[in-house]
């Protein structure tokens, strides 16, 4: 529940970790998916994947389903609310839990049960005031029945504003304060006087005085607090549906791959032959072949495939290991282990699948036999040389 401090600043509380439904694994093999085309089966072993130039992965790993992918990353904490003096308070309440089911008791605020001290279910409209203008009259040195910015930025120090590990810099919260400052301070005359501050607190008690009797009743506060946890829960379900788009959870998952399956399950058998998957090889003539690995490695790749996912090795694909694989594969792509796959799972999934193609289209092709250079002429043989200075058959040492 988002939490109020006396002058009115909201800070939310830490969002509740998103809801996975893992219980459907898409038994229904015909029910429409909003995403069924984003991860088809035969894309990640469709013909391009065995171009040996340029292998491509999912359209998902490439384009987001919408615009703005999510970071996936938790929710920041939330900066510390300023207990400022209670003379602006808006509904002072903690921040409970999500709202109780059934008829389970509505947590009262801490301020009831601090002014209800005679433990009588009701809280006066005078009773309420001096309450809430107690930090005013802490902060208020001079006592002259007016703030200056001075005195009130003090709200952000201790101990107004005790120091801890999850509040905010001492420099933030003051300037958080000099917004409430200019807030409060509607006639603009540079001071939050009593009578600014005293009016807030007025408007808070009238939220919860429904009856308008100058009393603010237990059953009112409930009333109250139960229509604030239904709104923030409704809130925080739309928070999460926001975090959400453009993320694909197990369930989803499951069903874009057997959706995917059920296409190349051409006899409407429930399952999936060896003929019916090397389709995925592509063609083996044609212009359409053209630039791809002959069809024979490709229906090897195909078959690689189709081995890897038959673990019953009974040469057909059934939805148990059609889903089996399903999940071992969303498994090792959900990197962060957050339950769901966003784009930058997909693309780091779609790069380790090209290298994988490539080493098996490497391994599968023959290696070729460099060709010997061509032998060349070899000059012929010098004459031997004759000797120097001597006539040619006269004995060494004449003339």
């Amino acid at each position: 529940m988002a939490q109020r401090h006396e002058f009115g600043v909201i800070a939310p509380q830490h969002a509740l970790p998103a809801d996975v439904d893992t219980k459907r694994i898409g038994a229904d093999r015909k029910s429409p998916s909003k995403i069924a085309d984003l991860l088809p089966m035969h894309r990640l072993l469709r013909p391009a994947l065995f171009a040996a130039a340029a292998l491509s992965f999912p359209a998902a790993a490439q384009t987001p389903p919408t615009q703005g992918w999510p970071a996936n990353r938790a929710p920041p904490a939330p900066a510390q609310s300023l207990p400022t003096p209670p003379a602006a308070a808006a509904p002072s309440a903690p921040a409970p839990s999500p709202a109780p089911a059934g008829n389970a008791a509505i947590p009262l605020p801490v301020w009831f049960s601090e002014i209800d001290t005679e433990k009588k279910g009701e809280v006066s409209r005078p009773d309420f005031l001096k309450y809430r203008m107690k930090t005013f009259v802490e902060l208020d040195t001079d006592k002259d029945g007016k703030l200056t910015i001075d005195e009130f930025l003090k709200v952000a120090e201790p101990p107004f504003t005790p120091e801890g590990p999850h509040v905010a810099p001492l420099e933030e919260r003051r300037a958080r304060a000099r917004t409430e400052f200019q807030n409060l301070d509607t006639n603009r005359d540079g001071f939050v006087e009593r009578g600014e501050a005293e009016a807030l607190v007025h408007a808070e008690f009238n939220q919860y005085d429904m009856d308008r009797d100058n009393k603010v009743t237990e059953p009112e506060v409930r009333l109250v607090m139960q229509s604030t946890l239904r709104r923030e829960e409704q809130a925080r379900r739309e928070e999460q549906a926001r975090r959400r788009q453009g993320l694909v959870a197990l369930n989803e998952f499951i069903d874009m791959q057997l959706r995917s399956a059920d296409q190349l399950d051409k006899n409407n058998d429930g399952k999936v032959s060896q003929q019916e998957y090397t389709t995925l090889a592509g063609p083996a003539d044609g212009p359409q072949a053209r630039g791809l690995p002959p069809f024979d490695l490709r229906r090897q790749i195909a078959m690689r495939k189709f081995a890897e996912i038959d673990t019953n090795k009974d040469h057909f694909l059934d939805r148990v290991e059609l889903t089996a694989f399903a999940v071992n594969q969303f498994l090792h792509m959900d990197l962060n282990k957050d339950r769901f796959l966003n784009e930058e799972e997909f693309k780091k999934a779609g790069e380790a699948e090209q290298n994988k193609v490539r080493a098996i289209i490497q391994a599968l092709q023959p290696a070729q036999q460099p060709r010997p250079a061509p032998a060349h002429a070899r000059p012929p043989a010098p004459a031997p040389a004759q000797p120097q200075g001597l006539a040619p058959g006269l004995p060494q040492g004449t003339r």
